[in-house]
């Protein structure tokens, strides 16, 4: 069907991400196989799809100096990127390219001014997160209180931005309720919720595979317990923190026990660390004499084939996060029958209810984490049936091929 509800051939699909492709990468790749042309803009300098017609743009020219880019950096940037997305459009406009429907992921303020310059397209826009001064992320964590008074306003700033980009589109999708339901009431039902999907069908449980830490490090497997933690950086965000604070306990467990720690040592959506340290570095001090460093791993950003055999040798698997955006990781590791000890927090309790297909525990006790993680390696008759239910509720509701990429044909107008 064609976006105006007519029946069509080939449509012509725009994505616009700063760092294409994002969320779109999969979705682009099934549209092109489908037939269908695919054009993204973004600020890489290529584009990692074979077969998408990349189009490179710059941000417009404005204030670019560290305190103004730093104290406004909700508008400023975002502002530069709609104004210099929007006139690398009205030059493929110019040169006759018009598409059907376009896509953008809003959070980077791509999307302001393109209806403007596309106005025959259906414009849908994709929403990550809406911010709150209260209840969400930026006031759950006590031990890192916000301190500077302007932080909110930001914040303010940051939504208007989204509400621009809400007003400017046809359809407006989010990948979770929880996610959906962080924008106010009267929107909501503005939204769809529509996950990004993951390949949930060949991410597969195999407890053959062993793995080599390093050309010098051991060789993990089944037979001995591993915990596993995934995060993109080391940061508060994501409980790093506590998962640290844990692990004197988790390696008296069990003598043989092992931790693997996937993620690297930057900051992806916590504030910077103190002292001009990394997270990494803060809370590996706070807990250095306790810890036989020796049976933690910290392996950095793997690649995704290393970091799934991870997760396949993984007896007990930690996700933590804030009310915060969920990781595609915690969905993976779903797929892949991991035994979930999850923190209780409102964007884990859509995909994990206690003691169905996971074990929750409260976010800041660090002594419930081992706990959970020692009855999810003692009860493994119990563990595993959680976690066949955990791969079963993967493939149901978040598989890419056989549920989300159906609705995504439907929403877009491409079925």
């Amino acid at each position: 069907m064609g976006p105006d509800g007519t029946s069509g051939g080939a449509m012509r699909f725009v994505f616009v991400h700063q760092n294409f492709p994002g969320q779109f990468g999969r979705l682009a790749r099934a549209l092109m196989r489908d037939g269908h042309e695919v054009t993204a803009l973004g600020m890489a300098k290529g584009c990692p799809i074979p077969g998408v017609r990349y189009i490179p743009y710059e941000a417009a020219p404005g204030p670019d100096d560290a305190p103004f880019r730093n104290r406004y950096s909700p508008v400023v940037p975002r502002l530069r990127r709609a104004y210099g997305v929007a006139h690398r459009a009205r030059q493929l406009a110019e040169q006759g390219f018009r598409p059907d429907v376009v896509v953008v992921n809003t959070g980077w303020g791509e999307n302001l001014f393109l209806k403007d310059v596309w106005p025959d397209a259906r414009h849908v826009a994709y929403f990550e997160y809406y911010y709150a001064a209260k209840g969400q992320d930026l006031d759950f964590d006590p031990e890192f209180p916000v301190t500077d008074h302007e932080v909110v306003w930001r914040l303010r700033a940051k939504n208007a931005m989204q509400l621009g980009a809400l007003d400017a589109a046809d359809l407006a999708v989010a990948p979770t309720f929880y996610q959906r339901d962080t924008f106010p009431a009267y929107l909501r039902d503005r939204i769809a919720v529509i996950h990004d999907g993951i390949d949930a069908q060949n991410l597969r449980p195999d407890s053959s595979v062993s793995l080599r830490l390093g050309q010098d490090g051991p060789r993990l497997s089944r037979d001995v317990p591993v915990v596993t933690y995934v995060t993109r950086n080391i940061e508060p965000m994501r409980g790093s923190h506590v998962v640290f604070r844990s692990l004197p306990g988790l390696l008296r467990i069990d003598p043989r026990l092992r931790v693997v720690v996937v993620g690297g040592k930057g900051t992806s959506y916590s504030g910077q660390a103190p002292g001009g340290k990394t997270w990494f570095d803060v809370f590996r001090e706070r807990i250095d004499g306790e810890v036989d460093w020796s049976r933690v791993h910290f392996v950095g950003n793997l690649p995704y084939d290393q970091f799934v055999k991870v997760l396949q040798v993984s007896s007990a698997h930690i996700y933590m996060t804030y009310p915060f955006v969920l990781s595609w990781s915690s969905i993976e590791a779903m797929a892949l029958e991991c035994r979930l000890v999850a923190s209780d927090t409102a964007p884990v309790r859509e995909i994990v209810e206690d003691g169905v297909n996971g074990r929750l525990f409260d976010f800041f006790d660090d002594k419930a984490l081992v706990e959970r993680v020692r009855e999810t390696l003692a009860d493994r008759a119990r563990s595993a049936e959680m976690a066949r239910e955990a791969r079963r509720i993967a493939l149901e509701r978040y598989d890419f091929e056989s549920v989300c990429l159906p609705q995504w044909r439907a929403f877009l107008g491409a079925a």
